[in-house]
């Protein structure tokens, strides 16, 4: 008989989890689901996510996000050979950034099978009346540019989020403005959380961190002008004006977006 370790379950969300008949391992990797997209087939294994709905005592639904895996690791200097899966790496991670205060999906559920194939679950809150960066300035952008009233407030808090994010000497390692949410609830004050932390690691070397994230975000943040990159690097550097230093590292962010997009 296969033995199933259930690794994770919220205590927050155990009695919804319950009343839908997802609060056991298996439960929940057997629950039907329809892809985003085919699941990706690499590495020896297969990895996969899917919205699904559970329902509260009052009726309202809350939305999750499923993620199911199999074989599907990765590689680390503690795990040289066999690997880690990689959604075992983003739960510790979103567990890691809620203990640091940083906004990021609340993970419902997380099940691992230690024998065999690996098989893996995650399951994690919807980010509710959240849009990804990148689409949101698709659509502020649509038909004119938005005032400065509008677009200052959301780069201030993009670049919270990646100060914070750097300052719990996480790298993100995929930093696009797709990964990036934004909740425009409160225009004044957005909130922004990351996601897709599969590949994001503990990083000691701060200049790295900020280099390799914000070189990515620099070369993809469309529509952002060259005024309001300043104002970005300004807000996440916690400065009123660039200092030498300052200059420098906007210099090699630059640079490494330019060579990378040239590639």
């Amino acid at each position: 008989m296969e033995l199933i370790l259930l690794t994770f379950i919220s205590d927050k969300f155990l009695a919804l989890l319950k009343e839908n008949q997802l609060d056991t391992f298996e439960k929940v990797w057997n629950h039907q689901v329809d892809w985003f997209e085919e699941p990706n087939e690499r590495r020896g294994g297969w990895s996969g996510v899917g919205r699904i709905v559970l329902t509260q005592a009052d009726g309202t639904m809350i939305g999750g996000y499923l993620k199911r895996q199999d074989n599907h690791c990765r590689t680390s200097w503690l795990h040289p050979f066999k690997g880690v899966p990689t959604f075992q790496r983003e739960f510790e991670m979103m567990r890691y950034l809620a203990r640091q205060g940083v906004c990021a999906p609340e993970v419902m559920l997380f099940g691992r099978n230690p024998v065999g194939d690996l098989k893996t679950t995650l399951l994690t809150k919807e980010l509710a009346g959240f849009k990804p960066l990148e689409n949101l300035t698709e659509e502020l952008f649509n038909t004119h540019r938005p005032s400065l009233s509008v677009q200052r407030p959301i780069i201030k808090a993009v670049a919270l989020l990646a100060r914070q994010l750097h300052a719990a000497k996480v790298q993100h390692r995929s930093f696009y403005p797709k990964h990036l949410f934004v909740n425009m609830s409160d225009a004044q004050l957005p909130q922004v959380a990351v996601i897709d932390l599969e590949k994001s690691r503990i990083n000691h070397v701060g200049i790295l961190r900020s280099i390799i994230d914000l070189s990515v975000l620099n070369r993809h943040a469309k529509y952002w002008s060259r005024t309001r990159r300043m104002s970005f690097y300004l807000q996440y550097l916690g400065l009123k004006r660039l200092t030498p230093f300052a200059k420098w590292l906007c210099r090699r962010i630059v640079k490494r977006s330019n060579r990378v997009k040239r590639k």
